[in-house]
């Protein structure tokens, strides 16, 4: 059995540091990445994927990034609080889009509008709901947003509703042109214009994208010509061309190729602790699992410890990741339910749900396939009929999205900040503009979800989350189950990058990185 060890986040510094290298003998230098799925998106706006964000994040820039400390830095803007409601961005002149418009207020505004248009449908929109003006442009009673406010031609202010905690973790989504995004969406993603340090240059879907450098970005051209991500499922293929120097970088390696890697001289192996968890996600509404106890039936059931170990993860209890500060103190509470493995409780939720020995469906693809196989033997030895279907990755996002689903297994990555109102709360289910693929809805929930986000203060914020992980443990929309370190394998060609826990923390940074002999 294989399973795919989740380098995400991180390799985005490997695409990016190996996209920097010395052009030898008046020849084109150019990498070719593997990755084992196709991102579903470019635009930023749609991209909700880590390999669709590990692309986009090389063709737009937002206003904001994190650097290798998760720290805020500038991107495209500078920014200041005149109050602790109110975000001025001001945005450094001269940046130019790959089509030789300049970037302007009038881009930003336009993007997060557009974020926000009911009729764009954006999974991303409940982010920005807190913004003034947001919701009734949301639900089409406006034609702009009030408290996005253009100042002058490098200058815009976002004022919201109340603080807000974790507003800035939201402000590294990509500026798209308003010219060339306003037409037409799907036009837009099929030809992507951006401000990054390399542009779109072509994509045949679930076989590859190509990538070439940015002449004139404003913080200095790639040294690299161009960069090729290719799609290769089979991890036992992609290991396979990354011995053979086919892949210069490989963002994703089974547990039974490790000791390849490893052995090997000329690869690489790096990790560092993620900002990811992987979960059991439950369509709350769909039979048989839209009964509760048949869900807490399934997580006493599985041994959630030897997943986490089997698959060298660290558990997680809650929806952080296990590097989170928070986590050490959530998992000492005893009243959040951590669902300990006990065949004797999975049988006594049985009874009390009266389950009648209905079939239930998990959907996977292929990287999450052994992790649905152990699931089916532990849930099995309780007497829970399980049928596994393995689909093709758009095809089982496609379902998990559209509401067509069972349980599903998924990843959540990126997490910097607690907030999982994007993920929890009731408004967030598609096609409204959020992720909450479960189709959840608790008002408690909502309240929390809602009180998090406006504390600004830590300790407060804590006990807000502590209330809202008692309610999701006991109405039990998701299974938390660990946390994975971000790894990848490069060639030793490859020098002069370290590796960063998120996706866009270091990925302009390319002038540092080159490919040696």
């Amino acid at each position: 059995m294989r399973k795919s060890v989740i380098f995400i986040l991180i390799l985005a510094v490997v695409l990016t540091s190996s996209m920097v290298a010395f052009a030898e003998n008046g020849e084109e230098d150019s990498i070719v990445i593997g990755m084992g799925s196709d991102g579903n998106a470019l635009d930023p706006r749609y991209v909700t994927t880590a390999s669709g964000m590990y692309v986009s994040s090389q063709i737009f820039n937002g206003l904001l990034k994190l650097d290798k400390n998760l720290e805020y830095q500038p991107d495209l803007a500078e920014f200041e609080m005149p109050s602790d409601s109110e975000y001025v961005f001001h945005l450094k002149e001269g940046v130019y889009f790959h089509d030789g418009t300049e970037l302007t207020a009038e881009d930003v505004k336009y993007t997060y509008e557009s974020m926000l248009d009911p009729d764009k449908s954006s999974p991303k929109a409940g982010n920005y709901l807190n913004i003034i003006g947001a919701e009734e442009f949301n639900e089409g009673e406006t034609d702009s947003v009030e408290g996005i406010e253009i100042i002058d031609e490098y200058t815009i202010s976002f004022q919201l509703e109340a603080p807000h905690a974790p507003f800035l973790v939201n402000m590294n989504t990509g500026i798209v042109p308003k010219h060339l995004a306003e037409n037409n969406k799907d036009d837009f993603e099929a030809n992507p214009v951006g401000t990054g340090p390399f542009m779109f240059e072509s994509r045949e879907i679930d076989e590859k994208t190509v990538l070439v450098a940015n002449d004139d970005y404003f913080e200095g051209r790639p040294n690299i010509d161009s960069v090729e991500y290719r799609i290769i499922p089979e991890s036992a293929a992609a290991v396979i061309e990354l011995e053979t120097g086919v892949l210069d970088v490989l963002m994703s390696v089974s547990e039974d190729d490790l000791p390849i890697i490893e052995d090997d001289d000329s690869i690489n192996l790096a990790s560092i602790a993620g900002t990811n968890y992987n979960y059991i996600g439950f369509n709350v509404t769909n039979k048989p699992v839209d009964n509760k106890y048949l869900r807490k039936a399934i997580a006493y059931s599985l041994d959630k410890d030897s997943i986490a170990e089997h698959f060298h993860g660290t558990r997680t209890h809650v929806p952080l990741p296990g590097s989170h500060p928070w986590v050490e103190e959530f998992s000492d509470s005893t009243a959040i339910n951590q669902y300990e493995y006990d065949m004797d409780r999975a049988q006594e939720m049985l009874a009390e749900g009266d389950y009648d020995g209905e079939t239930v469906t998990i959907k996977t693809s292929e990287g999450r396939q052994e992790l649905a196989q152990i699931m089916q033997q532990m849930m099995s030895s309780v007497g829970i009929d399980v049928e596994i279907e393995l689909l093709e990755w758009g095809t089982f996002y496609d379902d998990v999205v559209e509401g067509d689903a069972e349980i599903y297994l998924l990843g959540w990555y990126g997490i910097i900040d607690p907030d999982a109102y994007w993920f929890f709360h009731s408004d967030m289910t598609p096609p409204q503009g959020g992720s909450n693929r479960m189709y959840y809805s608790n008002e408690k929930a909502d309240e929390l979800l809602i009180q998090g986000r406006e504390e600004v203060d830590e300790e407060e914020r804590k006990a807000i989350y502590h209330d809202l992980y008692e309610v999701l443990t006991e109405d039990l929309p998701m299974i938390f189950l660990y946390s994975e370190e971000d790894s990848y394998a490069y060639r030793d060609h490859l020098e002069g990058f370290e590796a960063a826990p998120y996706p866009v923390t270091i990925l302009k940074q390319l002038k540092n990185v080159r490919i040696v002999d």
